[in-house]
């Protein structure tokens, strides 16, 4: 960026360097940010999954420790 506005060239070239620099310093912000999004989004959808697999597990421990399995606890419910 320095040799661009220290480069001898008309103010309204540097400009429209300076505008296309800027442009594409955006665009891959932008992918970077929409990579890291995406990553997080499928990281919480697995943790999701995964918190309705333990409470699942869980669920079937209690009952069974309660002395009964899921069907009986569908008729107590």
């Amino acid at each position: 960026v320095l040799g661009v506005l220290f480069a001898p060239d008309k103010g309204s070239n540097t400009r429209k360097k300076l505008s296309k620099q800027g442009s594409r310093y955006m665009g891959n912000l932008k992918d970077t940010a929409n990579g890291y999004v995406d990553t997080l989004e499928e990281s919480i959808e697995s943790a999701k999954e995964t918190a309705v697999g333990v409470a699942d597990k869980v669920k079937g421990a209690v009952d069974s420790l309660a002395g009964y399995g899921p069907k009986e606890h569908a008729r107590r419910a």
